[in-house]
């Protein structure tokens, strides 16, 4: 099991959720998504610069069955070959299902797996440790401990400490309804985890010591959110901002546009990654496809534009 101590050292750069292609019929499309991360890593992803998420929320975990996400994050253990740190996500609605994804993960070697608690009912404290042990009981894979406030139950402080005292702990990714909120975890957090910065308060997060940050940017122009990181290592904090409010504000914009009308996150990087001339394939319901009008797509292509000539 790796440790918090090894996650601080060894985690850099850009958590990057890769996304699940599917068919036209809804088939998974295991060659698309080893294809796709073939090209991430001949773009230069490495260990200083990223780190793999596998059948996460942008890879529409929550549609996929049991055997679909194993076939996902199998595809991207081999892939990798364990040259990038890889975490796979492992929620679920039903423990037994965690633990088996959790098993499955440590016999392939993933580094870590994104857990949160039970995400359908309003949360209780108890109810999230009993079932962080439960798991714990079952696989000594390293946890990085999800609180997905925006979909589920905003852990507090104080529980989250309670599961960072459990062994296979080694991260946190983490996000919280306001900046001050936020700002409090991380201060709290860093020093016994590694923090994943899961906010769009991204300088402030690395000013904290944040080291790791989210972006779907690395499904199709990594480049972008690697030269914020490299701002940001130098110390070039009011660069690094003005270089993410150039190309996400208007990106903000035209999801914001997608997300009004239907739900989930790779719907609206897969219209970004058929730019550039790659398969992000089709989404399944409820994310809806359609909902990416012509004026969107051609928002994007200005988007990729407007990047291509800042890089």
């Amino acid at each position: 099991m790796s440790s918090a101590d090894e996650a601080r050292a060894r985690w850099r750069g850009v958590l990057t959720p890769l996304v699940t292609p599917f068919g036209e019929d809804g088939s998974l499309d295991l060659a698309s998504l080893a294809s796709n991360l073939r090209w991430l890593l001949d773009r230069g992803a490495d260990e200083t610069n990223t780190v793999l998420l596998a059948a996460g929320s942008g890879g529409d975990f929550t549609s996929m069955s049991l055997a679909e996400r194993q076939d996902v994050i199998r595809i991207v253990a081999e892939v990798n070959q364990r040259r990038i740190p890889l975490i796979a996500g492992v929620q679920s609605l039903d423990v037994r299902e965690c633990i088996a994804l959790c098993q499955f993960c440590e016999q392939l070697g993933v580094d870590a797996v994104q857990i949160s608690g039970p995400f359908y009912y309003d949360g209780r404290p108890d109810d999230v440790v009993a079932w962080m042990k439960q798991v714990a009981r079952h696989t000594s894979i390293g946890f990085a401990i999800y609180n997905n406030w925006y979909t589920g139950y905003n852990m507090p402080l104080d529980l989250v400490d309670a599961l960072l005292d459990l062994p296979n702990t080694m991260a946190i990714k983490w996000s919280a309804p306001t900046i001050e909120a936020f700002m409090a975890g991380v201060r709290r957090f860093l020093p016994r985890v590694a923090v994943v910065n899961n906010t769009f308060n991204t300088v402030t997060g690395h000013l904290l010591g944040c080291r790791v940050f989210v972006s779907h940017w690395a499904n199709f122009f990594p480049e972008f959110p690697w030269r914020v990181q490299q701002l940001m290592d130098s110390g070039c904090y009011q660069e690094a901002q003005r270089h993410l409010d150039r190309l996400m504000v208007p990106y903000e914009r035209l999801v914001a546009q997608i997300a009004n009308q239907t739900a989930g996150e790779g719907v609206f990087v897969r219209p970004l990654m058929a730019e550039v001339g790659l398969r992000g394939g089709c989404s399944r319901l409820p994310s809806r496809d359609e909902v990416v009008t012509p004026a969107i797509r051609q928002g994007f292509r200005d988007l990729l534009d407007l990047a291509r000539a800042s890089h």
